[in-house]
């Protein structure tokens, strides 16, 4: 069966959330408890090797499922921008580092004061343009849309068969 990128990526997601199902339910059920003077009482179907087979099995089928899902990244050329889905992902992280740290600059006051230690008056400016910061991240942040929206249409349109 064939599943574009982003199908797979929600797949994968599913198959966790089963996972997590999973083993949330043996912390319910692998125990009971009982006063000293009572019989062991009726428990609900618990079975240690039921249970580890379905999780080796789901994570079988994550492992499958990310490996695929990494070798579409690894080769998979987003055409307009000339890199792999891999490489556009590393570079959003990137983008966002840098969206950040100019985010952070653009907030800073021009010349700020501040009195320390014994009275003496102490003065902070910033050695760049508030507004050559501003344009930069405006920028940078049109720049993170356009790569979203070019990782999103080849998530879209390429498929892997699963």
């Amino acid at each position: 069966m064939k599943l574009c990128l982003k199908e797979a990526i929600k797949r994968i997601a599913l198959l966790e959330k089963q996972k997590s199902e999973i083993l949330l339910e043996e912390d319910q059920n692998c125990t009971i408890t009982y006063g000293g003077d009572e019989d062991r009482p009726y428990t609900n179907y618990y079975s240690f090797d039921d249970t580890r087979k379905a999780i080796k099995e789901v994570d079988a089928d994550i492992r499958s499922m990310r490996h695929k899902l990494h070798h579409a990244n690894a080769t998979v050329q987003v055409q307009e921008l000339g890199m792999t889905i891999g490489e556009c992902i590393i570079y959003m992280a990137q983008l966002n580092i840098e969206k950040a740290t100019l985010e952070h600059m653009a907030r800073k006051e021009p010349k700020t004061r501040r009195t320390v230690y014994g009275g003496a008056v102490e003065w902070t400016e910033t050695n760049y343009g508030r507004e050559e910061c501003r344009e930069s991240l405006r920028v940078v942040t049109e720049d993170i849309v356009k790569l979203q929206m070019a990782i999103d249409r080849a998530n879209l349109t390429h498929e892997i068969e699963v």
